[in-house]
């Protein structure tokens, strides 16, 4: 809708341009007009001849006209240097000379005589009735013909646009109000507030387009109807001294499950939701491995508890393990790092353990292998971990640090294989560590995937995602392609079968003979069977090869007068169109009845006679002209040409037979 908005402000946008173009052009010869007039009162007044105080107000006579009727005093009367000391107002009366509808001004005879004074209307002609679009929007106290155009004030605004009903997704008529500088409108070009989102209303709101995530603001001093759909960057006037220029706004959230945390509306309107709601970064295989380690080691919960778990269930999310700035290296941007378990072992020791599937961490990806290498050492020099296990699934290669231990699991394997292969690496670190992995491993199975499962249920809703449908393998049969014939009066024969173009699969190409001899080439198909392509271009250069008849310049003036005579269109230069010079002589040789009622030939009948006389037509049986002068000529020398329209025989054949 916002593209709708915008389409429909710039149409108004060029429109209101136009106006103001228009009414400047009208303005420049109003203030033209004063110009000359103030030159020659100058140099009337220049040139008087009386003497001192003897010079009327008739003697200018381009003052004298515009002497209002309802002043008490005649101009012969009035001094044209009359004026009073102390008086601001004048007495005497103007009419404006031009008709323009203005009012009656009072100026002294000196200012308008000896500074050339003209009408103070005129000056600022444009007023904002003269710009009619933005004449409709306006709903100021002051009336349209009395604002300026180019005021500074600001004015109350009415849009009546079209907007979508969110719900039924129907388009119904809506009203925006807005204030805005008449100046800003009608110069700048500055189109309606609430379409281009500067002014919030029900038609663009936050609340209306997007009620669920304006159900989540935690602010009660924001009113999500007052809320863009678009807003990001802090507003300039909202910008402390100490804001850089293109800080963010980030408002307050807080999901269904009490989740808080910040975030812009624009971020929220393109996707983003609750980080602690989210599942990415998480697999649900990270989940089972995580509940099966849980059940060897002292597993550490994170903080705080993920609101969306029934109580009793063990929390598996991740943690977000804040590292101080002295052991952060400076091309890190994060502020917090994540580690998918934490487990105490025997002797104090904190152990963490990342899942590294084989897609997220492969280096088709990203190559992330240098951030878990120095995650491990950054966790370790802030005292964070004692030791930090990489379990690296598939064909991932393996992490050189000290403080990292990477696991090798294939690929397919199952939570116990990949919880004996875990515990026995981080035994062999540190001895004593899993007291009960001997026993665990006798089991022969997996002893806690019920609270596992409980876990993906309560996130994900379901335990695994709907079975994709499996992909074709085989190729898909191509079609065969249909041969058709060429145009009946094509020269073209084919060579081979059809095939796709290779380069524009759409194209069905194939191989013809032309039978001017040339060699065979490619040409598309259709275009051969509808008749647009019927040679290999032998055609074409006959054409151009072809002389054309030669008219001489004295015919064609006379032809282009004829014509305009007959109300005939015809170009001012260049030569006329045949039909048309053919058309002229029959008229200047008196045969009018073959001509029709337009004045010109009729095209169905030369095209009758050009197929009974075995004259050649252009494509698509398009008159030449040459065929149009040919007929004209048989028309003068033979009398009525056999166009098909009698059943007599041509006038030649006739005289033929009777000798």
């Amino acid at each position: 809708m916002r593209h709708f908005w915008n389409d429909v402000n710039r149409v108004r946008r060029e429109r209101v341009h136009a106006e103001v173009a228009a009414a400047k052009v009208r303005q420049a010869q109003v203030s033209a007009f004063w110009d000359r007039h103030k030159t020659v009162v100058k140099e009337r007044w220049a040139g008087r001849t009386a003497g001192r105080g003897k010079t009327m107000i008739v003697d200018i006579p381009e003052i004298a006209v515009q002497w209002h009727s309802d002043n008490t005093v005649r101009p012969e009367e009035v001094s044209a240097t009359a004026q009073q000391r102390g008086v601001a107002v004048s007495p005497y009366l103007w009419e404006c000379p031009l008709g323009l509808g203005h009012k009656p001004w009072p100026a002294w005879p000196k200012d308008r005589v000896q500074a050339g004074a003209g009408c103070p209307a005129c000056r600022q002609l444009i007023r904002l009735a003269d710009l009619r679009t933005l004449a409709d929007q306006y709903r100021g106290l002051i009336p349209a013909g009395d604002t300026s155009f180019a005021a500074r004030d600001r004015a109350p605004w009415v849009c009546r646009t079209w907007a979508v009903e969110p719900t039924t997704g129907r388009w119904h008529k809506v009203e925006h109000h807005f204030d805005a500088v008449t100046k800003e409108r009608a110069l700048q070009g500055d189109g309606c507030r609430v379409c281009a989102g500067y002014v919030i209303d029900d038609t663009n709101s936050l609340q209306t387009w997007f009620p669920e995530i304006a159900a989540e603001v935690d602010d009660p001093d924001i009113d999500p109807r007052q809320l863009s759909t678009s807003q990001h960057n802090i507003s300039r006037k909202k910008l402390d001294t100490n804001d850089p220029k293109d800080a963010y706004e980030r408002l307050s959230w807080r999901c269904r499950h009490g989740h808080r945390w910040k975030a812009t509306i624009l971020n929220r309107v393109r996707g983003a939701r609750c980080p602690r709601c989210s599942t990415a970064g998480t697999s649900k295989e990270q989940v089972r491995l995580i509940a099966e380690l849980a059940g060897l080691m002292d597993y550490v919960p994170p903080q705080p508890r993920d609101a969306r778990l029934p109580d009793g269930l063990t929390d598996f999310a991740s943690h977000q393990i804040t590292v101080p700035p002295l052991h952060k290296p400076d091309h890190w941007r994060y502020k917090a790092v994540e580690v998918d378990a934490v487990f105490h072992v025997q002797g104090g020791l904190r152990i963490g353990v990342e899942y590294d599937g084989s897609y997220h961490h492969s280096v088709k990806k990203r190559d992330r292998q240098q951030f878990e290498s120095e995650k491990s050492q950054v966790l370790a020099a802030a005292d964070k971990l004692d030791l930090l296990v990489h379990v690296r699934v598939g064909d991932l290669p393996p992490l050189e640090a000290p403080q990292a231990l990477s696991v090798p699991i294939p690929e397919r394997s199952d939570p116990y294989q990949q919880a004996c292969a875990v515990a026995t690496a981080i035994r062999n670190r540190i001895p004593d560590s899993v007291p009960g992995l001997d026993d665990y491993v006798a089991r022969r199975r997996a002893q806690c995937q019920e609270q596992a499962d409980a876990y993906i249920l309560a996130v994900w809703g379901e335990l695994r995602p709907p079975r994709r449908k499996p992909e074709r393998v085989a190729s898909p049969r191509p079609r065969r392609l249909k041969e058709t014939e060429p145009h009946h009066d094509s020269l073209l024969t084919p060579v081979d079968a059809p095939y796709r173009n290779p380069v524009r699969s759409a194209e069905i190409v194939r191989d013809y003979q032309c039978a001017c001899g040339n060699s065979p080439f490619t040409a598309v198909q259709a275009q051969v069977t509808s008749g647009n392509t019927k040679s290999c271009g032998c055609l074409r250069n006959q054409t151009k090869q072809q002389q054309r008849s030669t008219i001489s310049s004295v015919e064609t003036r006379d032809a282009r007068a004829w014509a305009r005579e007959q109300g005939i269109e015809v170009g001012v230069n260049g030569r006329v169109p045949d039909r048309i010079t053919a058309s002229y002589r029959l008229s200047k040789a008196g045969r009018l009845d073959a001509l029709g009622s337009d004045g010109l030939l009729e095209e169905h009948r030369v095209q009758q006679w050009a197929q009974l006389n075995g004259q050649k037509l252009g494509a698509r049986g398009r008159v030449t002209s040459e065929v149009w002068l040919a007929y004209a000529i048989d028309c003068l020398t033979v009398g009525e040409p056999d166009d098909g329209a009698t059943e007599q025989q041509p006038a030649r054949e006739a005289v033929q037979e009777g000798a």
